[in-house]
Parts: C-alpha cells; sequence; structure tokens
C-alpha cells in the first residue's frame, strides 16, 4: 500500500516559495546585501520563512528593507529606534509596520533616517522643549531640569518621540520611587504632558496619549502663633530683625519680600506694592504676573525708608546685597531652633501662619486671599479647615478690606481702638 511521503525535496519547496516572494511584493520586502559565508553564492528569499542559503543552511547576519513609496526607492536597515535588522523577524515585523503607517497615512521615511532618528530621540528633544519656556522662573526651570536628569531621560531617553503610548505613560508612573510623595509624582507627570503637548504642537506626535488622573490631598498646613514669631524673632540678630519682622505682619513670600524696593512703598497712605520676586538669582515679575497692593502694618517703621534712592532695595544682608534664599533659611533656621520650633520651615511660620490665623480668628476667606495676593479664592480655600485657637486679627487686629473705585487696599481698623 502506497503511502504519501512528507515533501523532502527542498529545492522544490524553496523554488515555489521564491516564486510566491515575487508576488507578494507589496509596498516592500526583506532583503540582504550579505552572501553566503561558506560557498560565496548569493542567499535565497523564502517568504514566510526566512532567507537562506539552501545548499549551506547559512543564513545572513544583517538585513534591510527594500521599499518602493511615493515613486521613490528607499533601503531602510535600522527600526525606528535605531535598532540594527539583525534577524529576518525583526525586519518582516517592521515591514509589517511600515506597511500599516502607509495604510493610515502616517508613515514618514524620515523615522528610518539614522541622521533623522537622532534628532527625534527623546532625550535629543527635552532640552529643546524646556527652551521654549521662556515664563517659567529659574527655580521652576532648575527643577525640571532635575526631572529630566534623574526621571524621563532614564525611562524615555532613546524612545522615538513618534512612538510615545499610553503605555509607556502608566509604566513610567508605575516604576516612580514609593518614596515620593503623591504631589511630587503629580509635578513630575504634569511637566512630561506639558511636554508631550509641545511634541503635537509641532506634529512630531499625532494622537495624545492617556495620562493618568492623579488627585493628591492637600497637605497638612503648618503654622505657629503670633507669641511664638515674635519670640523666634528675638533670637535674630539685630541687623535681621527687620526682614523678618516684615514677614511676620505681612503676608507676603520671601522672595518678594527680598525683592522690595524703596519706590514700591507709599509712606503717607502706608501702603506696599507688590510686583516683582527673586527666583533663583533673577528677579522677576509675581508668579501670577498680578501686582498689588498690601497695607502696611503698624509695626512697620517707614524711617528705613529715608536717605535711599528709589531703586534701592529694602532689606539687604550684611554685605549690603540682598538676602539670598539659603541666607534667610540659615538665619530662620538657627533663630527657630534656640526658640523650639524647628519643625517649621519660614514659608509656614510667616505667610502661611499669618493666613492661618487670620482665618481661625475667622476674617473673611475672600479678605485673606486678597491679602495674600491670590488670583483667586480657590488658592485661599486650602486655610478654610483651620480649627484652632482664635487669635487677633491679619495685620494688628485690622481688616483688609477691598474699597470700591480704589486702586489699592485700605486697612480699617477695628472699631473701638484708639
Amino acid at each position: 500500500m502506497n503511502t504519501i511521503q512528507p515533501l523532502t525535496n527542498l529545492d522544490a519547496l524553496i523554488n515555489l516559495l521564491s516564486d510566491e516572494s515575487e508576488k507578494i511584493n507589496m509596498r516592500g520586502k526583506v532583503k540582504t546585501r550579505e552572501k553566503c559565508s561558506k560557498c560565496g553564492n548569493k542567499f535565497r528569499i523564502l517568504h514566510g520563512i526566512g532567507i537562506l542559503c539552501p545548499e549551506c543552511k547559512t543564513r545572513p547576519k544583517t538585513y534591510f528593507i527594500f521599499l518602493y513609496h511615493k515613486k521613490n526607492k528607499y533601503r531602510i536597515s535600522r527600526d525606528i529606534d535605531g535598532h540594527i535588522l539583525d534577524s529576518y523577524k525583526r525586519a518582516d515585523n517592521l515591514l509589517d509596520t511600515i506597511r500599516k503607517d502607509i495604510k493610515d497615512g502616517i508613515f514618514s521615511v524620515s523615522d528610518y533616517l539614522p541622521s533623522e532618528q537622532e534628532q527625534f530621540r527623546i532625550k535629543n528633544l527635552l532640552n529643546k522643549w524646556l527652551e521654549t519656556k521662556k515664563d517659567f522662573s529659574p527655580s521652576h526651570v532648575k527643577e525640571i531640569k532635575r526631572y529630566i536628569r534623574v526621571y524621563y531621560l532614564l525611562f524615555f531617553g532613546n524612545l522615538h518621540a513618534r512612538h510615545i503610548r499610553a503605555h509607556h505613560i502608566e509604566d513610567f508612573y508605575l516604576q516612580l520611587p514609593n518614596h515620593l510623595s503623591l504631589k511630587t509624582k503629580k509635578n513630575i507627570i504634569t511637566m512630561l504632558k506639558n511636554f508631550i503637548l509641545w511634541l503635537i504642537d509641532r506634529e512630531m506626535l499625532l494622537r495624545r496619549p492617556k495620562f493618568p488622573v492623579i488627585s493628591p490631598t492637600d497637605p497638612e498646613i503648618k503654622w505657629i502663633s503670633k507669641e511664638d514669631q515674635m519670640k523666634a524673632l528675638e533670637y535674630l540678630d539685630p541687623y535681621h530683625k527687620p526682614i523678618f519682622e516684615f514677614m511676620m505682619f505681612h503676608p507676603i513670600r520671601p522672595g518678594e519680600v527680598r525683592a522690595l524696593k524703596v519706590k514700591d512703598f507709599d509712606p503717607n497712605n502706608r501702603t506696599v506694592h507688590i510686583c516683582r520676586a527673586w527666583s533663583l538669582k533673577e528677579l522677576r515679575s509675581r508668579k501670577n504676573k498680578k501686582p498689588y497692593y498690601l497695607p502696611l502694618s503698624v509695626r512697620f517703621d517707614t524711617d528705613i525708608l529715608k536717605d535711599k534712592l528709589p531703586e534701592a532695595f529694602i532689606f539687604t544682608n550684611k554685605a549690603g546685597r540682598p538676602y539670598t534664599s539659603e541666607g534667610l533659611r540659615r538665619l530662620w533656621h538657627k533663630a527657630s531652633g534656640k526658640a523650639g520650633l524647628s519643625h517649621i520651615t519660614l514659608y509656614n511660620a510667616t505667610r502661611h501662619s499669618i493666613a492661618s490665623q487670620a482665618v481661625n480668628q475667622g476674617i473673611d476667606l475672600a479678605l485673606v486671599s486678597k491679602a495674600l495676593g491670590h488670583s483667586s479664592l480657590e488658592m485661599t480655600k486650602k486655610y478654610a479647615s483651620m480649627n484652632t485657637q482664635i487669635l487677633k486679627n491679619v495685620i494688628d487686629g485690622a481688616q483688609v478690606v477691598q474699597m470700591k473705585g480704589f486702586k489699592y487696599n485700605k486697612v480699617v481698623e477695628r472699631q473701638g481702638k484708639n
């Protein structure tokens, strides 16, 4: 009884598949420049199997894709990430991807040219993106550079911009160190989203990938009483007391206080114009770019303004230069430690404390918001949950109120006060 023998004639199979490979040649095929290292003959292309030498059973070490697109011929020897096509499977998969991209209308041959690939890598685009952020403060730029160096480059560095997908974003978020707070993680993801939108605006990325929704809870606001503020003030060098006392009675950011000049003060109406701030070594407009006027506390002695030019800084260190952020931090750390208040930062001990004292005193949140120079009431609502000892008033028992028709806020002393 005759039985059907399995096909063992390799030459017949090769001829069959070789003919088929010529037919299945839509928009490119996988080829090689090499010859068999043993016999020196050309390799044979077997569609669906690979490229090999039938006699020696050898295969090439490198491959390329021959592509005919828009009446032009191209040889593509690397994938979009710059990897050499070192196997038939890698090359064949890439050809399938290219065909799909052509069908979807998103194929660009420049993605596969070595010179073009380098400039489309994330590691070469992050700094270009950062250079466009002219409105970012130096301190903000410094923090973003740290994000780039510590987080973005390590994960996305060699990735091609056109290949960023939602799974990359999710994987990146999940691998962020556990010791980072949820707020810090949100900041890192927010700046990454800003970068992605920049890529889309430049048409380097066609679709915006999905980002995780991060909702950190507001951190607990740490603050101290006016009595504790005065206690810490006693441990400061008399030369440095004026700037710290000013911050303890005026809810202004330390960077804004350091930037105050003589011309910002109106001694007659007892107001101060808050319009600029230091960011590292650069003097800039305020954080939200909206200057405002604030009443001066009765504790502020206007004699400090005498005999100074309009452009002179009000508060300077012993070298005659504006205080630095680090300089103030060190002075506060030393004095607060002696006063038993080493647990609280300068920002919390001044701006946060004034706002918290006011809220606990029952001052309307809208008035506190104006005193803080917030651009919206939403920014002030974090103080609304405070429920501790009732203290005096926002500034010396006075209320900051907005008078219709005035260009700045007036101080109205509490009724009954002499």
